[in-house]
């Protein structure tokens, strides 16, 4: 720790990852999974509250205004001015989840699972979790989203998971999302089980669960479809732990072909000259945070 003199965070929806970090790099991530959202608070205290830390740079999970972020999915602030004041710190930034992974591309560990020609200056960074990730990053600028908090979603991505429109699917990350997966499974089958336990399920063939996935895994088709009929860019990237459990569907023929599949023979010939990749590094946002905190 005496090597170090800033702190790089990583807050979702389930659990928080911090590391320390120096000009030549990171050291190894501390994971503190389903973290409470008042132990949220207490532990960036905690961590701050150490003198030798002079700089910081937290990524989380909701829109960032300015330098400000109130969570989506839980009831958390994060205020980057606050805890500069507070803590006495030289620099303290926010960042938005994908955002930070978007400052990690160029380094990123990648598989890829369908070829592309593209010559377009445009990538889309996708990661469905407790949310719906998405990132656009031009010649290297990072532009973040709230996409999945739109009403962007249609009765076709209902239909998919087997549900009725309600108030439980009313943006498009209740239809392309972890807990998306539990809803639509508790809504058709009247039993409560984590998206963990349904994607294992699907995976030894259970007709209800594997309904659901391909369901999930036809969403996520056509979002991405839609996305690169929308920015045309040179690639996908998908990522999060999510779309680990499942890329063994997701990298299936049948699924890739669905993507290219367009109306017009225009758009069809787009979408087979875009490349689609898997995110494998482990840490990308943490390292995103630090790759910020070099720049700024």
């Amino acid at each position: 720790m005496s090597r170090y003199s800033s702190l790089v965070v990583d807050i979702g929806g389930t659990n928080m990852r911090y590391a320390y970090a120096n000009k030549n790099g990171i050291s190894e991530e501390s994971i503190l999974s389903n973290i409470s959202d008042q132990k949220i608070n207490k532990t960036l205290s905690n961590l701050l509250s150490n003198p030798k830390i002079k700089n910081t740079v937290i990524a989380a999970a909701g829109p960032r205004l300015g330098n400000r972020i109130e969570m989506t999915n839980r009831k958390v602030i994060i205020d980057g001015d606050l805890l500069g004041r507070k803590f006495k710190l030289a620099n303290s930034q926010v960042l938005n989840d994908w955002e930070a992974v978007g400052h990690a591309i160029d380094e990123m560990k990648l598989k890829k699972i369908k070829k592309g020609k593209s010559k377009s200056n445009v990538d889309l960074m996708i990661g469905p979790g407790t949310g719906l990730g998405f990132a656009i990053v031009v010649d290297g600028k990072v532009i973040p989203t709230e996409i999945g908090n739109t009403k962007l979603h249609s009765k076709l991505l209902l239909n998919n998971l087997g549900v009725r429109p309600s108030k439980y699917f009313s943006v498009l990350e209740d239809v392309i999302s972890g807990p998306s997966i539990s809803r639509a499974y508790q809504s058709r089958y009247k039993q409560k089980l984590s998206p963990e336990e349904i994607v294992s399920l699907a995976k030894k063939r259970n007709p209800k669960a594997k309904f659901i996935i391909y369901g999930f895994v036809d969403n996520l088709i056509q979002f991405m479809q839609d996305v690169s009929v929308a920015y045309l860019p040179r690639r996908i990237l998908l990522g999060g732990s999510l779309v680990s459990d499942l890329a063994y569907l997701i990298k299936d023929n049948k699924f890739l072909d669905q993507y290219s599949n367009h109306p017009k023979d225009q758009h069809a010939q787009i979408l087979k000259s875009i490349e689609i990749n898997l995110i494998t590094s482990k840490t990308p946002a943490l390292k995103g945070c630090f790759n910020y905190l070099n720049k700024n």
